[in-house]
């Protein structure tokens, strides 16, 4: 997706107004792919490079790309020395454009959209997950009383979010099959209703991380699915990588071992130590079949947008042929034993 030569001088002029002097001959570039919220590069007259960051064009669903909400967790996470792009600018009005937009720090590094990183060593693969974890942890670690943040503190984040996803994938019309119907009602019941609460990314994965030269995470990037609910939902989406065949999204499969990269054991310890508590093995399993349940109604979702002529992710096809492997995974993860699956 472009940005029109009007709407870019609009959101030049709108910046000087507040301060920041954009270059205006310095085409804004398209960087990421499948995203929900266009991204591009753009620089300012002192030739450093920016990200400017906006809602797509068109009819919005509702609560669906929140870069407002970005914008403020930017902020409440810089101000506590957090690893988040600068947040520079935000634009609310939406008669500006059409819709809101935000700029923020380029921050210089390596982007992997590979689990596997093939292009690095082991000792360095290591040292990309183990920040990957301790930066999760970190991140749940905070004391969200202390964050300028206007989300609802409401216990029971889990299941109302599984709800959410599940009936607006499944319903009179569009009903699951007996396995699906099965796992989700014996699990909305397990949930937890009055856990602790701690700032989730929502999206939580490696290739919305930026790493530097030293394989250190330097930058978390896109917020759009922030809130406040138990901090199970995040880890979880990350212990289920290893439970997930190779090829089919982020999955690792039964071939991290051979391929350099740690166990979910030691992933999940060095979460733990950075923070601060041990997780429960049921509640964490119960957190896994959460992520599991909600993926597969996410890739349904795609299907469902595809078959309507309304997915336009470059990726889309092959998230969506992921669904039937990632509903193998949930049955499986289902009936283990809880020990089992966290892989050592």
């Amino acid at each position: 997706m472009d940005i029109e030569k009007k709407d870019f001088i609009k959101i030049v002029n709108f910046s000087t107004l507040n301060g920041l002097h954009l270059n205006l001959n310095f085409a804004p570039k398209p960087i990421g792919i499948g995203q929900s919220n266009p991204t591009f590069l753009i620089q300012d007259n002192s030739s450093n490079l920016k990200v400017l960051r906006m809602q797509p064009s068109g009819n919005l669903v509702r609560g669906a790309h929140r870069v407002d909400r970005e914008f403020f967790v930017l902020n409440a996470l810089k101000e506590k020395q957090f690893i988040v792009p600068e947040p520079i600018l935000h634009c609310p009005d939406e008669a500006i454009i059409g819709r809101q937009f935000y700029i923020m720090e380029f921050v210089d590094g390596d982007i992997f959209a590979d689990p596997f990183i093939s292009e690095k060593s082991i000792s360095e693969k290591t040292k990309i997950y183990k920040s990957l974890a301790e930066n999760l942890g970190s991140l749940h670690s905070l004391n969200i009383d202390n964050l300028n943040l206007p989300f609802k503190k409401n216990h029971g984040f889990m299941k109302r979010n599984l709800s959410v996803w599940y009936y607006q994938i499944f319903n009179e019309n569009n009903k699951p099959d007996k396995d699906i119907e099965r796992i989700y009602e014996e699990i909305i019941k397990d949930l937890p209703d009055d856990a602790d609460l701690s700032l989730l990314h929502g999206d939580y994965k490696l290739d919305n991380v930026v790493i530097n030269k030293n394989n250190e995470c330097v930058a978390i990037l896109d917020w759009e699915l922030s809130s406040f609910g138990e901090p199970m939902a995040d880890i979880s989406f990350q212990m289920i990588n290893w439970l997930i065949p190779r090829g089919v999204l982020y999955g690792l499969g039964g071939e991290w071992e051979a391929n350099g990269i740690p166990s979910s054991e030691t992933f999940l310890k060095w979460y733990e130590e950075s923070y601060g508590r041990e997780v429960d093995v049921v509640s964490l399993r119960n957190a896994c079949i959460f992520s599991l349940i909600k993926l597969f109604c996410i890739l349904k979702g795609i299907e469902n947008r595809i078959n309507q002529g309304n997915a336009f992710s470059e990726d889309a096809n092959l998230k969506a042929q992921a669904a039937p492997a990632i509903k193998d995974v949930l049955i499986r993860a289902f009936e283990a034993n809880p020990k089992d699956l966290i892989l050592s």
